[in-house]
């Protein structure tokens, strides 16, 4: 499960409340994100296009029948490790990186070694299962 490491969440990200719950199968697994008219957070490019990166490793829920995740941090410049992509078929914590690559988000937040027209950059690898972000936000790739 990918999980944020080497993150000062004052220099380098914000938070951001979800626009939708987070659904179960996203769990543990990377995402661009961007932020839509409402200023909520969004699995994907919204209006803004990517301006960071999320995981979310655990539904915290509010009291009530409400069961949305609550606020979470985006990553801008940092490190993820246990980093695999998160394209389709891809199992958190088994499927990894590779290393020496850079990644990019699609404009659906997926995080592929696939880049061009409509991704954006988000980071490199050092070793398989350690990304290092550095997203410059809302620049495509």
């Amino acid at each position: 499960m990918a999980r944020y490491d080497k993150y000062d969440p004052i220099a380098n990200g914000f938070r951001a409340d979800p626009a939708v719950d987070w659904p179960d199968a996203d769990l543990g697994k990377i995402f661009g994100v961007g932020i839509d008219s409402a200023g909520k957070l969004v699995k994907g490019a919204g209006q803004t296009g990517i301006v960071g990166v999320c995981v979310v490793t655990q539904k915290p829920g509010r009291v009530g029948p409400l069961k949305e995740v609550s606020r979470v941090d985006v990553m801008t410049q940092g490190c993820v490790t246990d980093f695999g992509p998160s394209d389709a078929g891809k199992v958190p914590g088994v499927d990894f990186g590779v290393a020496g690559t850079k990644y990019y988000s699609a404009a659906d937040g997926t995080i592929t070694s696939t880049g061009g027209v409509g991704t954006y950059y988000v980071g490199h690898t050092v070793e398989p299962d350690r990304l290092e972000v550095n997203v410059k936000a809302g620049l495509p790739a």
